[in-house]
């Protein structure tokens, strides 16, 4: 049985959640990758490694582009079993095609529709109201309550105009209006996500405006500008390509667990920046702690807000 998913974090929870190991299909397919003479495959032609398995379990469909699953259709053998588990109301895949959503609405492979809300679910006005966007129904709003039995109070909506008030709104909400709600600290529970990179709510300027209310640098610690971005010790970031090679080490109770990989979607915090090293060290939420040359910093970009792209690599 062969395990696969088209984004590292995602192949990294089909680990911890099956613990069988699982691979990124680039990974899978060695597209990409350095050849023996250190030269990368010529792509344009290469039509990707064979996969050895009587069955394949590809997750995150939806992510997956037609050039990924030309790939991947040409690598699997004669008889082998291909299972593909997504949901086609997810967002689109970044590069081109709707391959999920084109495979089930063509009703010529087996598909199995999960649609049920479960007792704990239907409780939840986020869930509620993700099946109501995808039925054209308006979602339920604060006051709608009585329509929902013990309905939890975790979806609010804030309408706004001008662009500028609704940057005040975010950094307000981050900044402690969330914990007249619950016991809500940004860097543990907290992620603001928006649709685009550009213009006053885009996540360049939401991040600028949200490290400087919540990670100012006054204490004169260390700064590393990179990209345009400056870095400091206590910055959330996120690495934003796979990088199967970085070393790591992780505290395992009393053992220290070595590794390497670091993949697009993992998000981790600045615990550390040597100027006489030119290093930085990054802390990530699975507790492993990562090097980075300065030179490698354009693996990573701050992750206060991201893009709902992003989000889905997580």
């Amino acid at each position: 049985m062969v395990l696969c998913a088209p984004t590292g974090r995602a192949a990294k929870r089909m680990t911890e959640t099956t613990q069988k190991e699982a691979s990124t299909l680039h990974r899978l397919l060695e597209i990409g990758k350095i050849d023996e003479d250190s030269m990368y495959k010529d792509t344009t032609n290469y039509e990707g490694a064979p996969i050895d398995g009587d069955l394949i379990i590809v997750d995150e469909m939806s992510m997956v582009d037609m050039f990924l699953m030309n790939y991947l259709l040409k690598c699997v053998y004669q008889g082998t079993k291909l299972i593909l588990v997504g949901d086609e109301d997810q967002l689109a895949s970044v590069g081109p095609g709707s391959v999920l959503k084109d495979l089930i609405h063509s009703e010529q492979i087996a598909t199995i529709h999960l649609d049920k809300i479960f007792r704990q679910a239907a409780k939840s006005k986020i869930i509620i109201n993700a099946h109501r966007v995808n039925q054209g129904e308006k979602f339920l709003k604060k006051g709608d309550e009585e329509l929902v039995e013990d309905m939890n109070d975790d979806f609010f909506f804030i309408k706004g105009i001008y662009q500028e008030k609704m940057l005040d709104e975010v950094i307000s909400l981050c900044t402690g209006r969330l914990q007249n709600y619950g016991d809500y600290d940004f860097f543990q529970n907290i992620q603001v996500l928006s649709p685009t990179k550009k213009g006053i709510l885009g996540t360049k300027e939401l991040n600028r405006a949200l490290q400087e209310k919540l990670n100012p640098n006054i204490k004169d610690l260390p700064e590393k500008v990179s990209m345009g971005a400056i870095f400091r010790q206590g910055d959330r970031v996120m690495q934003i390509k796979n990088n199967y090679d970085i070393y790591w080490e992780k505290q395992v109770q009393n053992e220290k667990e070595m590794g390497s990989g670091v993949f697009n979607g993992e998000i981790g915090t600045i615990t550390e920046i040597n100027e006489k090293e030119k290093k930085v060290e990054i802390k990530f939420d699975d507790e492993k702690i990562a090097w980075y040359e300065y030179t490698q910093l354009d693996q990573i970009e701050h992750s206060y807000a991201i893009t709902i792209h992003k989000s889905q690599r997580k």
